[in-house]
């Protein structure tokens, strides 16, 4: 089931997907007063489901001072967004708990993106999806499934309100939201001179700590002596418009995260400086005596078998003394210019059981048809979510295809 954008007609497609999410993160808003100068989410209220709707707290650049807002568009609420997808909304009690929703900037420029990547806990909540929804410029409502958002800022300034939700599919157009929390986003006019519109940083993370860091031109102008502050002390100059850095991790503990602010420098031919700036965010690793939640044996296919496509063997065991609950398969597809495209399905639709093992474990295989990679597909990365009893999350992750060589330039 391929992931959809629901624009607010036809029939209500419950699916779950997401885009991969640059790291990155903002400020969280304590209540009534500064924001925490270490950095950690972007704003947000939270949702719990209840008749009352409630405000975001709109966020800022560096320091952040919570606004007082009397409600939110009649638009961005529940009700019309549900009304707006022809659904029938229904407030369910639920143990499930919106932990935070990330962003990897404070506010975004007209027609620029934004990536948001929500964090769920609490009770598991068996046959949950979460999923986006916001007012649609042209359409009653946008909806993208998914705990991770690209969300594209509309043409115009102004404060836009987009809605995170768990939900459950309760047979026909109804919907049951289990937890709900709406992000407030400060989209501003930045012009055609502002650094963003000239040099945009990318950001990608390879491992607990580690970042790659590239420089994007709109414009054809050439730029050299690349200089980048990673925000922990440390900088480097480069000739090529692409940097690694490793972020120390030690000493942190399994729900801590740290902030840094990336500043990227470079000039254009004319000597003129262009800047621009990024944020990337670490979270603690589990203690490395911590038995692991479950143990994933994968061995990819090389070559296609036939019309079947790529083949490939998954095996996953849960240690004795745990258990953990399948919900769903997030399957990214990755070009070779980095561009990504996400889909989510239930996990049993992607992965084909031939045996079911003890505790949640299991083997089978995945498979990667033909249609899914054409020639400007560099990967495609399969992560496998679920929670063990206490509602921990569990993710198992590998690459179902890799390119064998770059196709040639036309």
């Amino acid at each position: 089931m391929a992931s959809e954008r629901r624009e607010g007609r036809g029939r209500w497609l419950f699916v779950a997907g997401g885009v991969l999410v640059l790291a990155g993160v903002a400020l969280t808003l304590p209540e009534g007063g500064e924001a925490s100068p270490r950095p950690t989410t972007l704003g947000t209220v939270a949702a719990t489901p209840r008749a009352v709707e409630v405000p975001a707290v709109p966020v800022e650049r560096e320091r952040v001072q919570p606004a007082v807002v009397d409600s939110i568009p009649e638009a961005a609420t529940g009700e019309a967004l549900s009304l707006a997808l022809k659904e029938e909304r229904v407030v369910l009690a639920s143990g499930a708990v919106i932990q935070g929703i990330d962003a990897d900037r404070p506010w975004v420029c007209t027609g620029e993106r934004m990536s948001l990547s929500a964090r769920v806990g609490g009770a598991a909540e068996p046959g949950a999806v979460v999923r986006w929804v916001w007012p649609g410029a042209e359409t009653g409502a946008e909806l993208q499934p998914g705990s991770r958002l690209q969300w594209r800022a509309p043409k115009h300034a102004g404060r836009y309100f987009v809605r995170f939700q768990v939900c459950r599919d309760l047979g026909g157009r109804r919907v049951g939201v289990l937890a709900e929390q709406v992000v407030s986003i400060d989209v501003r006019e930045c012009g055609t001179t502002d650094a963003d519109e000239s040099l945009r940083l990318e950001v990608s993370q390879r491992g607990a700590g580690e970042f790659v860091f590239r420089a994007v031109t709109p414009g054809a102008d050439k730029l050299n002596a690349y200089r980048w502050d990673f925000g922990d002390g440390t900088s480097a100059v480069t000739e090529e418009p692409t940097a690694s850095h490793a972020y120390a991790t030690q000493g942190m503990g399994a729900q801590e995260s740290r902030g840094f602010t990336v500043r990227l420098s470079a000039r254009d031919s004319s000597g003129k400086v262009r800047t621009a700036t990024a944020f990337v965010q670490l979270r603690g690793q589990p203690p490395p005596d911590e038995p692991p939640l479950a143990i994933l044996d994968f061995e990819r296919a090389r070559g296609a078998t036939g019309d079947d496509g790529w083949r490939s063997g998954v095996t996953v065991r849960v240690p004795e003394g745990g258990e953990v609950t399948w919900g769903h398969v997030e399957r990214l597809t990755v070009s070779w210019d980095d561009q990504v495209e996400s889909s989510t399905r239930p996990w049993r639709e992607v992965i084909t059981v031939e045996e079911d093992l003890e505790r949640g474990g299991f083997r089978g295989h995945v498979t990667v048809r033909p249609s899914e990679v054409s020639p400007t597909v560099k990967q495609v990365v399969d992560t496998l979510h679920g929670r063990d009893v206490s509602g921990r999350e569990v993710e198992l992750s590998w690459a179902s295809y890799k390119s064998e060589a770059r196709p040639p330039s036309r």
